[in-house]
């Protein structure tokens, strides 16, 4: 079980890496980065009860930090329908009702603005460990973290699918932070089945690892089809995304689960 979290930015340090998490995750060493060679792992962030880090070296008034969040939030949105490469930074300063200086004032270039959303999306992985073992209890509970970390068409996960296919160019800033946290998500979904497996709930032959890789590699497929398939079918079409997900579950558990739960998903 992790207990690390994932290392958080500050004011005027390099953004944070995940290393530290993926080390436990079995994850492979870092690789060079177009923007200068990998980093050593930090030490662990120290949970204090305070909100995470937002990376601002602007005093904690609010107001900066507000706008530099509406940036943040504005830049996931356009990463995730357009990527990366086909969102510049007035594209988004545009999208979000701010002049292009005022942009600058708060990120001075597109790779330092995908630094601070690939930063969110490591909150989202750290969430997501820290609540394995309230998923690894059952199917249920599995389901559950289904749809409330891994929905395929919330931001995070539309984002990520993104940006996961977007970095199999090796130009893209911040690919290798990207591949890590496929990792950590695959490692939390393993660790599930791993539970499962010790309670005997595993399929023959299934190997938890396999069945994490196969889960998160089904989320992401449907968090693209969610914007491709889905806009052209008819609102009678009855293939819910998180159906397709429990029907994923249930291959690899022994037991079919009652019928009636089918429908747990939806509501």
């Amino acid at each position: 079980m992790m207990t690390e979290a994932v290392p958080q930015s500050h004011p005027g340090q390099p953004p944070a890496r995940t290393e530290g998490v993926l080390a436990s995750a079995g994850a492979p060493a870092a690789a060079p980065s177009a923007s200068g060679p990998a980093r050593s792992p930090g030490p662990p962030h120290v949970r204090t009860g305070a909100p995470p880090s937002t990376g601002s070296s602007a005093p904690d008034t609010g107001a900066p930090r507000n706008r530099r969040e509406e940036i943040l939030d504005g830049a996931a949105e356009m990463f995730a329908e357009h990527g990366y490469h086909g969102s510049s930074l007035r594209d988004i300063s545009s999208h979000i009702g701010l002049s292009h200086s005022g942009m600058l004032h708060h990120f001075e270039s597109k790779d330092a603005l995908l630094d601070g959303v690939i930063d969110r999306l490591e909150e989202h992985a750290q969430a997501a460990l820290d609540r394995v073992p309230e998923f690894s209890t059952d199917r249920r509970s599995l389901l559950r973290g289904l749809t409330e970390v891994w929905h395929p068409a919330s931001l995070p996960i539309r984002l990520m699918a993104t940006l996961d296919a977007e970095s199999v160019s090796e130009d893209l800033h911040g690919r290798y932070r990207m591949a890590r946290l496929r990792r950590v998500h695959e490692h939390v979904l393993e660790s599930c089945f791993s539970s499962f497996a010790a309670q005997g709930l595993l399929r023959e032959n299934t190997e938890p690892a396999f069945a994490g890789r196969a889960l998160l590699a089904v989320v992401l497929n449907l968090a693209v089809r969610e914007k491709t398939v889905r806009p052209l079918q008819h609102r009678t079409d009855d293939d819910n995304p998180l159906n397709d997900l429990a029907m994923q579950v249930d291959a690899f558990l022994i037991e079919e689960p009652p019928a009636r739960h089918r429908t747990d998903l939806r509501r």
